[in-house]
């Protein structure tokens, strides 16, 4: 889940949303060039589809110790380690190279964690399912690698992107070599990604009092209670 303070009020949106909008802004890309050739489709399944493994969590969504709702970086390292193994099986049930991106950028996004030993059984089984998708799809040559590590950029990308936007964080914050600042519901990029565009950007997401929740419970009633609103903006060049 994200979570987006606003000041009176919380904007909580789940992590299959805001990849739907990594997609989005993936798609409207026009400076990397595995989005020029056939591997598009896939890297925009991978990219659309890398959180679905947190439909469960944030079905069911917690409050920590001091009644915050649980954001996708404050929740419990263990429910962390074990949804990517379930969001990895379901994509690549629906395309073996698109999982093995989502097992690539479960790797890359908790790189920080290589050194915990808490952490190698998970880094231990996500390659692994990784590297026996690539090897059932014949990706061993280096040439192959790299065409890999250029769809993944893609992916990455798009995550960072969608993640600013979505948290509202002004940056300005430096992925991949590019340079992105949030303000007023726009996203600003340099160097321009789309050729000149200006990429609308929707979200689903329910409002909330900014209050600290009693229990787990209290924060369920509270979103059952909220109708889904439409957060707008848009992403452009600089």
């Amino acid at each position: 889940m994200i979570v987006r303070d606003e000041g009176a009020t919380l904007l909580l949106i789940t992590q299959p949303d805001h990849a739907r909008l990594a997609a989005d802004l993936v798609a409207a890309i026009q400076t990397e060039r595995a989005l020029q050739d056939a591997a598009r489709a896939v890297v925009l399944l991978a990219t659309r589809e890398h959180d679905n493994g947190w439909a469960e969590v944030d079905g069911e969504p917690t409050v920590d110790s001091m009644g915050r709702p649980r954001d996708f970086m404050t929740g419990p390292a263990g429910l962390r380690r074990e949804l990517w193994a379930r969001g990895i099986t379901r994509v690549a049930q629906m395309d073996p190279r698109a999982g093995a991106l989502v097992a690539q950028h479960a790797v890359t996004v908790y790189s920080y964690r290589q050194g915990d030993p808490d952490w190698q059984p998970f880094f231990a089984s996500v390659v692994s399912m990784r590297d026996e998708l690539l090897e059932q799809l014949g990706v061993l040559t280096d040439p192959a690698r790299r065409a890999f590590q250029d769809e993944y950029r893609c992916v990455q990308l798009g995550d960072a992107l969608s993640l600013q936007w979505c948290n509202a964080w002004p940056g300005p914050e430096e992925t991949l070599g590019y340079r992105a600042t949030f303000q007023d519901d726009v996203l600003r990029i340099a160097p321009d990604p789309f050729g000149g565009a200006a990429v609308p950007l929707r979200v689903l997401g329910r409002r909330i009092a900014a209050r600290p929740y009693r229990h787990d419970g209290d924060l369920r009633e509270a979103l059952a209670a909220s109708a889904p609103v439409v957060v707008t903006g848009e992403a452009r060049g600089v």
